[in-house]
C-alpha cells in the first residue's frame, strides 16, 4: 500500500473512467464525473470541475463543484458535491476495509433507509492500492446543513429526532435473517472492536486516560484501569441476543442539521451489526451537553422503546434496557480516549479540544449512571 501511495504522489495519475478510483480529489477530471454522474442523459457533460476547499482526518474531505454542458444542465444534474477520498498512507490504513463497508452501505442499504443522510452518487474502493472514493451531494449547499462541532447545542426537540433516527435505523433491521444471507458482509461490533485492539487499543486507551485527567471526573480517574475489563465485559452483550443495524459512531461530529432543522446522519465507515444499545448510549451521552443529558435521558430512552416496540416488536422494559445503556458507555469511551491518543499508524481524525469535550461528557455519564456497578 505504501508503494501504490508513493507512486500515486509521483505520478499524480487522473481518474479519467468509471473503473478508476481516483486517489485524491484532485485526480477527479470532467471525464470522470461525466462517467459517474451523467451516465443514461444523452448528450450530457461535465465541461469543468473545481475543488472548493474542506478538511481531514480518517479520510480527506473536499467540496468540488461540476459545471455541465446545456444537457447536463437541462437534466438537473447536481453540481454541488462533496467528495471523501484517502491520498495518504495513514488515510489507507485508517479506513482500510471500512471504506469498502462505507461503499457497499450507501449502494445497498442508504435506499432502503427513511432517514435523513446524505445521497452518494458514487463509491468505490481498491483492494489493492488502498484508494477508495465517496462522492455526495453537498448538504450545506443542497440542504442549508451546518455539521456539528464540539460547542454545538442539541435541543430537545433535535435530541428527539436523534433518537428517532436510531429507531428507524434499528427496526429496520432488528433480528434480520439478512444479516446470513445478502447482508452478511456487515461485520459484527466484536469484529471491529478487536481489529483496533490488535493495533494498540488498550495502550492508546490508558494513556489517554491520563492525559485526559482534568476533565474526567475523579471518582472515574480513580477507577480508570477497571474501564478496559468493563468494555471487555460490556462486549458479550452483541454476541447474547438479537442484533441490528448499528452506525457505531454516532457522536455529535457525524451529525448535521438542515436548514429545515432535520438531524442528519453522515459517516457510515463503522457500520456494524450487534445491540441497539452501542448506538443509542453512544448518541445520547455525546451528542448533549451533560446537564441536558441529565434533563432528558430517561425521557428519551423511553422515546426510543416506544418506538422500537410500535416498529419491530422488542420487548425489553425500561430497567432492562436502562442498565444495557449504562453498561454500553465503555465502549463508547474507546472510541474517543484512542482518538485524542492515537497510534502511529493512525491520522489525528479530530481536534483535540473535540476528543475531551467527548472524553468528558462519556466519563461524566459513566459517573452519574455509576456504570461499574454493572459488572457485579
Amino acid at each position: 500500500m505504501a508503494v501504490h501511495t508513493i507512486w500515486d504522489y509521483i505520478t499524480r495519475p487522473i481518474a479519467k473512467t468509471i473503473d478508476d478510483v481516483p486517489w485524491c480529489a484532485e485526480a477527479i477530471s470532467p471525464d470522470w464525473l461525466t462517467a459517474v454522474l451523467c451516465n443514461g442523459i444523452q448528450d450530457a457533460r461535465v465541461t469543468s470541475v473545481e475543488i472548493c476547499g474542506g478538511d481531514q482526518g480518517s479520510s480527506v474531505r473536499r467540496n468540488i463543484k461540476a459545471t455541465y454542458n446545456g444537457a447536463g444542465k437541462n437534466a438537473g444534474l447536481p453540481e454541488n458535491l462533496f467528495c471523501k477520498t484517502t491520498p495518504t498512507v495513514l488515510t489507507r490504513l485508517a479506513t482500510g476495509l471500512s471504506a469498502a463497508g462505507e461503499a457497499r452501505f450507501y449502494r445497498q442499504i442508504r435506499p432502503e433507509l427513511n432517514i435523513e443522510a446524505p445521497i452518494c452518487y458514487h463509491s468505490a474502493w481498491d483492494r489493492i492500492t488502498g484508494r477508495s472514493v465517496h462522492l455526495f451531494n453537498d448538504v450545506v449547499v443542497t440542504k442549508a446543513a451546518r455539521f456539528c462541532r464540539w460547542q454545538t447545542p442539541i435541543s430537545r426537540q433535535q435530541a428527539e429526532q436523534i433518537v428517532d433516527t436510531l429507531a428507524a435505523l434499528h427496526s429496520r433491521y432488528y433480528d434480520s435473517a439478512r444479516f446470513a444471507s445478502d447482508l452478511k458482509w456487515v461485520r459484527t461490533f466484536e469484529d471491529f472492536f478487536h481489529a483496533g485492539e490488535r493495533v494498540g487499543l488498550q495502550g492508546c486507551h490508558e494513556r489517554a486516560m491520563i492525559q485526559a485527567e482534568e476533565v474526567i471526573p475523579p471518582d472515574v480517574s480513580r477507577r480508570r484501569m477497571e474501564i478496559w475489563p468493563s468494555t471487555i465485559k460490556a462486549l458479550e452483550l452483541h454476541s447474547k441476543g438479537a442484533r441490528t443495524l448499528l452506525h457505531s459512531d454516532v457522536h455529535l461530529g457525524n451529525w448535521y442539521i438542515t436548514g429545515e432543522g432535520r438531524m442528519g446522519l453522515c459517516d457510515w465507515q463503522c457500520l456494524g451489526t450487534g445491540h441497539w444499545a452501542r448506538d443509542l448510549s453512544y448518541a445520547i451521552s455525546t451528542t448533549l451537553a451533560i446537564e441536558d443529558r441529565r434533563a432528558w435521558e430517561r425521557d428519551l430512552l423511553k422515546r426510543y422503546l416506544e418506538q422500537m416496540r410500535e416498529q419491530c416488536g422488542l420487548a425489553t422494559t425500561f430497567d432492562e434496557a436502562w442498565d444495557l445503556c449504562r453498561q454500553q458507555l465503555f465502549p463508547a469511551l474507546l472510541m474517543w480516549t484512542p482518538t485524542l491518543v492515537h497510534t502511529r499508524t493512525t491520522p489525528d481524525m479530530q481536534p483535540e479540544v473535540m476528543s475531551l469535550e467527548m472524553i468528558k461528557r462519556i466519563t461524566a455519564a459513566i459517573s452519574d449512571l455509576e456504570s461499574f456497578s454493572i459488572r457485579a
